[in-house]
């Protein structure tokens, strides 16, 4: 096995220049987004996930305005915060240092240090890729191929779009929107998961150092210490990756103990030194969930299903494939148990299968950082099979067949970016409306509007929305309903009596208007002083007896 420091500074110079390549073409389509907004539309800073994103910007403005603790800025049922979030609290306090939290400029700002998170941490996440890798495989050829497999591949979701199967078996392929399970998506666009994949994979080469390091708990409990600090900082960003995080390393103890025909004692000691500091962040998310009963039921709501076992198949065919002739090559070396790291990889290659189908509410996210070990073991299976002569051929067939689903995302969020429509593009009539109704309101007042607009009302202002976000909406259907009809007019007076007693404030645009428009809902409302009943956005308050 190689020592994990055995890494020359021109492969550190050439994983350098790729990791900045990398990052510097996943900021291109944002910048095209930048550049296309005009008098008209205001580009809001992502190109896919959008919902998502501007809920990450609604928890950065939580922290810039100067709180500590995460509260759900997309429901109106009063709860106590908790310390989730960190990593976007912090990013908002850091913001709020150089744009002042009541400037209209603030939405704008968190969007740009939203990105430069995203390429500070994408740019960590690709050189503890390399490192990963590098403590298996010896050559920097090898080594920069699986970068490039664990990075930048993908499973066949491009062949599907191209022969039109895209909503094939009711789901679009897992590798165009299960980051969990692939890489390029966390780099174009996601910097906790970034950060925390970065943080698991260093956890795992300090806990491999600790592995190689004999003699008394003295000698290596600095290196369990230091892996499971890291694993805290994951579970901050992503408080059940330590869950997962468990699970590999109970998979990885038993193949080991299944190998050894014994207890292993050592790894068990050393890994279960690291992964009790992380508990306690595990712990506190287990505990917050069962007490707020608003989180509780955010939770509950939050459903994430993997879809049909033939995605899976697909999404990962080209890499599992070479991988699986290396599942026996994992399994002959590890007897040797200064190898033991060895079998890590093909354990958690064997247990996500059957972790995505756990009965739970988020099965798809149970897949988080499975392409570090699959990329790995397909070119350490790619070396044991394929002849020395036809190595260069091989290499770009799975290239070819890996690589093409992140042009594909590249490509889509380019040509997004050049046209701008909601919801990557907000009207900048809309967003004068808002900074008008934030000039107005008092902070945390709820505002009823449509699910589209409420989804971005928190990233503009310190208000509520009743309705604007699926998980984070609670009963988020019925609500987007309600206010459907509302704006419809088709609610009776008792139901339309208690929802504006809910509401502070009811927004009213495009996106509100019923076809024909109804205003009869605005009977007994105060329309605010600033807009004239001709406007295009209308802003009424709800009168308190």
């Amino acid at each position: 096995m190689p020592d994990t420091t055995h890494i020359s500074r021109p492969e550190w110079r050439r994983v350098i220049v790729f990791a900045g390549l990398v990052m510097l073409i996943t900021t291109v389509p944002y910048v095209v987004g930048w550049l296309s907004q005009g008098d008209a539309w205001e580009f809001g800073g992502f190109l896919f996930g959008v919902d998502d994103g501007y809920s990450y910007l609604a928890k950065m403005r939580l922290g810039a305005r100067g709180d500590w603790l995460f509260s759900l800025r997309y429901t109106a049922e009063p709860h106590d915060g908790a310390l989730l979030f960190l990593p976007y609290i912090l990013l908002g306090k850091l913001t709020a240092l150089f744009v002042d939290a009541d400037s209209p400029d603030l939405p704008t700002a968190l969007a740009i240090t939203f990105h430069a998170a995203r390429l500070v941490f994408g740019f960590l996440l690709i050189l503890v890729c390399y490192r990963f890798a590098a403590f298996f495989l010896r050559g920097h050829r090898s080594r920069m191929l699986a970068l490039i497999l664990i990075t930048l591949g993908g499973g066949l979701g491009w062949l599907l779009n191209i022969v039109g199967l895209g909503h094939w078996l009711g789901s679009l392929p897992v590798d165009l929107y299960v980051p969990e399970g692939y890489t390029f998506l966390i780099l174009f666009g996601l910097p906790h998961m970034a950060l925390a994949r970065s943080a698991m994979l260093i956890g795992f080469l300090l806990l491999f150092r600790a592995l190689q390091t004999p003699g008394p708990p003295r000698r290596w409990q600095r290196w369990t210490l230091l892996a499971g600090v890291c694993w805290v900082i994951m579970g901050l960003c992503v408080p059940f990756y330590v869950a997962v995080l468990y699970a590999v390393l109970g998979a990885w103890g038993l193949a080991v103990w299944i190998r050894a025909r014994c207890f292993p004692w050592m790894l068990f000691w050393r890994a279960a030194s690291a992964g009790l500091v992380a508990l306690p962040v595990l712990l506190y998310s287990v505990l917050v969930f069962a007490s707020n009963d608003v989180f509780r039921q955010w939770s509950n709501q939050n459903l994430l299903p993997s879809p049909h076992p033939l995605h899976y198949v697909l999404g990962y065919a080209s890499l599992a494939v070479p991988a699986v002739y290396a599942l026996r090559w994992a399994w002959r070396k590890s007897a040797d148990e200064r190898d033991l790291p060895v079998l890590l990889l093909a354990s958690w290659l064997v247990i996500v299968p059957v972790m995505v189908y756990l009965p739970i509410n988020v099965q798809r996210r149970l897949a988080e950082g499975v392409i570090a070990p699959l990329g790995i073991l397909a070119v350490i299976g790619l070396r044991l099979v394929v002849p020395r002569r036809r190595w260069i051929t091989a290499r770009t067939v799975v290239l070819a067949l890996a690589l093409p689903t992140a042009g594909l995302l590249w490509l889509g969020g380019t040509f997004s970016a050049l046209t701008p429509e909601r919801p990557i593009f907000r009207p900048v009539a809309e967003l004068h409306a808002m900074d008008t109704l934030e000039a107005t309101a008092p902070e945390d007042s709820v505002v009823l509007s449509s699910k589209k607009t409420g989804n971005y009302l928190p990233v503009r202002t310190n208000l509520i929305a009743y309705v604007g976000h699926g998980p984070e909406t609670l009963h988020a259907k019925d609500k987007k309903r309600l206010a459907e009809r509302f704006f419809a007019g088709e609610l009776d007076e008792d139901t339309q009596r208690a929802l504006l007693a809910e509401a502070d404030y009811v927004f009213y645009g495009p996106l509100e208007q019923a076809d024909p428009p109804v205003l009869s809902w605005a009977d007994g409302l105060t329309l605010l002083p600033s807009f004239e009943p001709t406007d295009p956005y209308l802003i009424y308050e709800v009168p308190r007896d």
